[in-house]
């Protein structure tokens, strides 16, 4: 049996999720590795896109999007994931992603309308991300023998 998802505009459908679950606390550990290099190939994937659509004048925010690589947590072992986001020298990209009010002199003068690239970027990377997951996790039972 293979972990499998099934994808359409709305919704995300995993079929034989309590399978993959049993399988993989059997194998333990050793299988985080490839929930590892599975979660940061996804989050390269998203990053890639989210530099494609980011907002470019100066290139400042595009050259700063970085991609934070997913490491086992103590806390939270099997919880896996890397995450794409901005260094702090580009802290503006958090109002240029969700739109923000003009404000001066204490007044509200108009609104900056959202320019959104790191969402978009994430729902079009979405059917991406859960096959290199599903891929990766599916390759961890067949060399570690735990689901077949």
């Amino acid at each position: 049996m293979r972990f499998m998802a099934i994808y359409s505009k709305s919704q995300t459908t995993v079929e034989g999720l309590d399978e993959l679950i049993s399988a993989f606390q059997k194998l333990g550990d050793e299988a985080i590795p490839h929930l590892l290099n599975g979660s940061n190939e996804a989050g390269g994937e998203v990053l890639r896109k989210a530099k494609i659509k980011v907002p470019v004048d100066s290139g400042n925010l595009k050259r700063r999007l970085k991609m934070v690589k997913a490491k086992k947590s103590a806390k939270y072992p099997y919880l896996v994931f890397s995450k794409v986001t901005f260094t702090r020298e580009v802290a503006y990209a958090v109002p240029l992603e969700l739109g923000h009010r003009i404000i001066v002199n204490g007044k509200s003068v108009g609104v900056a309308k959202e320019r959104p690239f790191l969402r978009p970027a994430a729902d079009e990377s979405k059917e991406d991300v859960v096959k290199t997951i599903a891929a990766s996790m599916n390759k961890a039972l067949g060399e570690m023998g735990g689901m077949r």
